[in-house]
């Protein structure tokens, strides 16, 4: 069922849908938001984006002669899912036993998602500043490209010798590491999240 007054996803939303699983995302979402009065399956979501998409070149399935297969469309329903941008609820049909799966959008929890999100990545690098700040870190000068640093503990294991070439095991500034997690966290603590 198609509405006749279609919505349009918030740019930020566009943009966040693309990076959890690309163009199709996009997609998915616009049916989403505009079958809020109505229960969708994801075999209809299947079928309206098949009609809207059908004369022009997008092909969800190159290597395929559907231009977008279900399971296609599943796949990305769940990825919503696993971001709880999306939610269903599934019925056994009684005449042939199978699930039938209903899909709603939680697109208005989208700016709690992108706060939780954004107190993760800053979580992170403040585990990481703090690993950083409390150890002393030894390397291999002969064998840099390998980028393996070692604690002092380790470090002390090995003799400060490289365990790959041998050589003695070099002692590691690490203050410009610190000072660069340290400029990330004041990055993300002045995000201000708001995607009015």
């Amino acid at each position: 069922m198609r509405l006749s007054h279609i919505k349009e996803l918030n740019p930020f939303l566009r943009s966040f849908l693309y990076i959890i699983s690309g163009d199709i995302a996009i997609y998915v979402g616009m049916e989403l938001l505009n079958s809020e009065s109505v229960d969708i399956t994801d075999e209809d979501i299947t079928e309206n984006i098949k009609e809207s998409i059908k004369g022009s070149d997008i092909d969800f399935e190159p290597n395929d002669s559907e231009i977008l297969k279900l399971n296609t469309v599943r796949k990305t329903l769940y990825k919503l899912y696993s971001e709880k941008l999306a939610q269903f609820r599934r019925i056994r049909d009684k005449s042939t036993g199978w699930f039938i799966y209903y899909w709603w959008h939680e697109f208005d929890l989208f700016e709690e998602i992108l706060l939780e999100k954004k107190n993760l990545i800053e979580s992170k690098l403040r585990d990481r500043l703090q690993f950083e700040q409390n150890n002393y870190f030894f390397y291999c000068k002969n064998c840099q490209e390998s980028n393996i640093k070692y604690n002092f503990d380790k470090a002390f294991e090995l003799n400060f010798r490289c365990p790959d070439c041998g050589n003695p095991l070099e002692a590691q500034d690490n203050q410009s590491i610190i000072e660069y997690l340290k400029n990330k966290i004041g990055v993300i603590q002045n995000i201000k999240i708001s995607i009015d």
